[in-house]
């Protein structure tokens, strides 16, 4: 557990840097540019890089004939891979690797597209008929007749005349597995029972999906030998040389996988495929399933199979009825659950398991992305030393990032990852500080829901040249492997790149103060919904969030874990009080979906309601919010056990809600209120001003808080209540120094005033002893003060950037000009289409500093994108990129003339509007207005 140090604050190791991806052409790199690229890296302020072999991509003069010694885990890759170890370790700057080349999984181990071993379908044929079946087993039209196949089961069902199922409705009592008729690809059977019968022929094939980076079949991720394969080519190919494998393990870095972009069939399409009856199967489901839930899955597999769920970007949500349904909803919903619970074991079990277990033995964790597929996130997450979220599929969604929250805090992990940017159409556009997809807002938004270690979308190996197709993309600033499709290229190619190291040391020293200690979380919310990336939480407040609660969402596998239970944290129950020590559980079942508003109950298994009773014995406030539990999980077999267990639960909740600290309220306003009633408060409460989102860290009897507003538009300008004791201290993640802030306390709290521009943040830490150097008590800084200064006039040096000779080389040209007023390059003529750095220059004056409380603060007003000030000739310690209100006493001079200079770096997007008809200029520059304040006697 870390401990505070003033000198790591102020410049935090690499550990707590941030990570930057790097996309690599493949083994068609050369030494001398990896070292120099790692050296840039580590010099700007990242701490580490995640290595992706991306594409192949030869140089022009190579030889074709050659193009096989690259390959990936080959004699080349593995030199470059010793060159980058080599060049990082003296750095300290910890590579990351990828569990195979580029994703989905794919290893050089399984090449033949039809191995067991790689992903495959489960696919659905259909016969209706009356009296007596003859003839073939019906094959679906979405089975590949040239590939091999493998015939699963054969069951029948006798139609129902209501509508559940999309295509068919099925009696479930009449559900039949028919194994003992088949002859081959025959079958003669009849049926028990007048009316129209359905027979199924249920056929597994590998699904084609394929790495592109290698050409080589995704394995299965639900399959221990397809794990194997993929550690035994690590243990035979990449750790073949002892010296590279003592490389690595000395490195110590992560082993890495992307979210689970898996199809059941690809002959929909891979991103936003068209909609087919496949579902996502392994060999071994049916085996599993039994062992796992008792009963055979096979007579209800025709209720597995929604349209579209197990295809990325279909469309779909595991609450959608089947093409095959039973007639009973709630049967067929906990038919799917057990299927979902099974998928989820064997993911964690087979897959995650042997390769966590395989990287912990060469000193490396596995850092993954569990989700994508239908399963319940938490779960797998038990087996991942480093659980990863994103903004991309998480849609900068707070509640997004709490999905996986709650098992990372339950689980005792360390840290919580967060691939950062991403955003689609974003390339070279993307910049640090704006609120339009800004890289920090969406960063700011992530640590508010516990996320402590930024992953940035990324950057490209500078390719020197490139043959084939990619000769074609192999323009200026060079080529982008993710292309303009999504952002971003954080390295050397742009003019922001020169303010890199401002913005590292600001997330680095964020992050350290969100990896010191324990977290701690207000709320538990329960939920139980089976996710892929998830769909429809959005980014706007919740009411639990305007009340200023924090809060995990935590499934049943978290709360029937044996260690969580209630003990007394600062004299209060709360819950796992070593851990995250949630003051309440909130049971919260409703889940918004995509369209049309409507809610679904979220089900919960008899154990988890026990769980709840003895939490509540305990004395552990809880919230029932909405219609209470009535459903539980699992099917447990057939209709007549899940009906006792329904009411099994029923009564559990009867009993939970007879007891003294529980409440049942209609909406989550009214459990805002019943919170509050129960004398649950938030930890950091907003007691006048706009909602803030909030994290805190607490160590030995320091309560650390990390702020944010998340306002686009309204400063935050107010009075804060926080938990703990003593003074509270400001730390500036910016600049690395430490204030006292005049404080009020109260009995356990603190009152402190403060003030957040939209979007800005603040680490604020409050304790009865400070360990390390700090400024004195600050009052509170008010917004405007009594004497404004506006200078009139201003000197502008642009120093253009625009295409060299080669697609790697960038041309600069100076462009000066006088300036009357502060505008946007876009609106000055000879800026519309330029990017690079701006150095604007003026004076003022300042005649008399009549006492030593007066305050002189530099507002910039409006920025993009990002700055350095020099008051005098002399640079200004690094200034709130965000806030962009810089303190200046300490360099002014009294009654002379005072010279400012302001560096300003742009993205390169507008340089690449002339030869890019889908950009637009983008506004930049320093527009001001530019004010200097003086606050009298404050």
């Amino acid at each position: 557990m870390n401990k505070w140090d003033s000198e790591q604050f102020q410049s935090p190791a690499n550990r707590y840097r941030p990570k930057l991806r790097w996309w690599l052409p493949g083994a068609f790199m050369d030494n001398e540019e990896i070292k120099r690229e790692i050296e840039w890296m580590a010099g700007s302020g990242y701490g580490g890089a995640e290595l992706i072999h991306f594409f192949s991509i030869p140089p022009a003069d190579m030889d074709p004939s050659e193009f096989n010694r690259y390959g990936f885990g080959g004699e080349e890759w593995n030199n470059r891979m010793k060159s980058a170890l080599e060049a990082a370790i003296p750095l300290s700057f910890q590579l990351d690797f990828t569990v195979g080349p580029l994703w989905p999984i794919a290893t050089p181990a399984v090449m033949d597209k039809n191995d067991e071993r790689c992903a495959q379908g489960l696919h659905v044929g259909t016969a209706l008929f009356e009296g007596t079946y003859h003839g073939e087993i019906p094959v679906p039209d979405t089975i590949d007749l040239e590939r091999p196949r493998k015939l699963v089961a054969v069951t029948a069902a006798r139609k129902f005349g209501g509508r559940t199922g999309k295509v068919m409705t099925l009696e479930l009592e009449t559900a039949a597995v028919l194994s003992s008729a088949v002859e081959g690809d025959h079958i003669e059977w009849l049926s028990p029972g007048d009316g129209e019968w359905c027979l199924f022929g249920f056929w597994s094939q590998t699904n084609l999906q394929m790495n592109d980076s290698i050409g080589a079949p995704v394995v299965d991720h639900y399959s221990r030998s397809a794990a194997k394969a993929v550690t035994d080519f690590w243990d035979d190919r990449l750790f073949a040389d002892p010296d590279i494998r003592a490389l690595y393990e000395k490195n110590a870095g992560s082993l890495f996988c992307d979210s689970i972009e898996l199809n059941a069939t690809m002959l929909g399409g891979m991103y936003g495929a068209t909609p087919m009856a496949v579902t996502i199967w392994s060999p071994s489901v049916l085996e599993e399933f039994r062992t796992r839930r008792g009963y055979d899955l096979t007579p209800y597999l025709p209720s597995l199979f929604v349209k579209g769920l197990y295809q990325l970007g279909a469309g779909n949500r595991t609450d959608g009825d089947s093409e095959y349904d039973f007639e009973d909803r709630a049967v067929n919903r906990r038919i799917r659950n057990d299927f979902f619970a099974t998928l989820t074991d064997m993911f964690r079990e087979n897959h995650l398991r042997t390769l966590r277990q395989w990287t912990n033995g060469h000193n490396m964790k596995l850092r993954y992305q569990t989700y994508g597929m239908p399963t319940e996130l938490a779960s797998g997450l038990s087996e991942v030393d480093i659980p990863e979220t994103e903004s991309l599929g998480f849609k900068d969604s707070t509640d997004g990032y709490r999905l996986q929250s709650g098992a990372v805090h339950l689980y005792d992990r360390p840290m919580y990852s967060f691939e950062v940017g991403a955003v689609m159409g974003y390339g070279y556009k993307q910049t640090w500080t704006g609120q339009d997809f800004g890289l920090l807002w969406q960063l700011h938004r992530g640590y508010a829901a516990g996320i402590n270690q930024a992953v940035l979308h990324g950057m490209s190996y500078e390719t020197s040249s490139a043959s084939g197709h990619f000769e074609a993309l192999f323009k200026w600033p060079g080529l982008s492997l993710m292309g303009s499709m999504f952002s971003n290229e954080w390295g050397p190619r742009q003019p922001n790149a020169r303010h890199t190291r401002i913005v590292a040391d600001y997330i680095a020293r964020t992050q350290y103060v969100l990896q010191l200690g324990k977290p701690k979380v207000d709320l538990a919310i329960y939920r139980y919904h089976i996710d892929g990336i998830h769909h429809g939480m959005g980014t706007e407040l919740t009411s639990y969030e305007q009340a200023g609660y924090t809060y995990d969402f935590v499934s049943p596998c978290l709360l029937e874990e044996t260690n969580v239970d209630v003990k007394s944290s600062n004299g209060l129950p709360a819950l796992a009080a070593d851990g995250p020590a949630y003051r309440a559980i909130v049971v919260d079942l409703r889940e918004e979906m995509d369209e049309g508003g409507g809610q679904i109950p979220s089900d919960l298994p008899v154990e988890t309601a026990e769980r709840l009773i003895a939490f509540a014995e305990a004395g552990l406030p809880v919230v029932i919010v909405g219609e209470a539990p009535r459903h539980v999980v699992s099917l447990h077999g057939d209709r007549e056990k899940l009906s006792l267990q329904d009411a099994l639960l029923r009564e559990r909740i009867v009993r939970l809600q007879s007891i003294p600290k529980v409440r049942h309220v209609q909406n989550r306003e009214e459990a805002v209120k019943a919170l509050q009633h129960l004398e649950v408060s938030p930890a950091c409460e907003v007691c006048s001003g706009i909602p803030l989102l909030s994290a805190r860290r607490y160590e030995e009897d320091v309560n650390y808080y990390y702020l944010y507003n998340p306002s686009s538009e309204q400063a935050f300008d107010g009075e804060l209540r926080l938990a703990g004791n003593g003074e509270v201290y400001a730390m500036n993640a910016w600049d690395g120094t430490v204030r006292q802030l005049s404080a009020k306390g109260e009995e356990g709290c603190v009152r402190s005033k403060l003030r957040l521009a939209p979007n800005g943040t603040a680490l604020l830490a409050v304790t009865r002893t400070w360990e390390g150097a700090f400024a004195k008590a600050a009052e509170y800084e008010a917004a405007t003060g009594d004497i404004r200064i506006m200078p009139e006039r201003w000197s502008l040096s642009v120093d253009s950037w625009t295409a060299g000779e080669h697609p790697t080389k960038t041309q600069h040209e100076l462009i000066e000009l006088e300036l009357t007023e502060l505008q946007s390059w876009t609106e000055i003529p000879e800026l519309k289409n330029v990017s690079g750095i701006g150095t604007y220059r003026t004076s003022f004056r300042l005649e008399s500093i009549p006492t030593k409380q007066n305050t002189v603060v530099l507002d910039l007003g409006r920025v993009s994108d990002t700055f350095k000030v020099y008051i005098n000739g002399r640079e200004l310690p690094a200034a709130d990129q965000i806030g962009r209100r810089i303190p200046i006493g300490n360099f002014v001079c009294q009654g002379e003339e005072n010279r400012l200079e302001i560096e300003v770096a742009t993205t390169l997007n507008n340089a690449l509007c002339a030869d890019d008809r889908n950009r637009q200029p983008l506004e930049c520059g320093l527009m001001g207005p530019v004010v200097i304040l003086l606050q009298e006697g404050v």
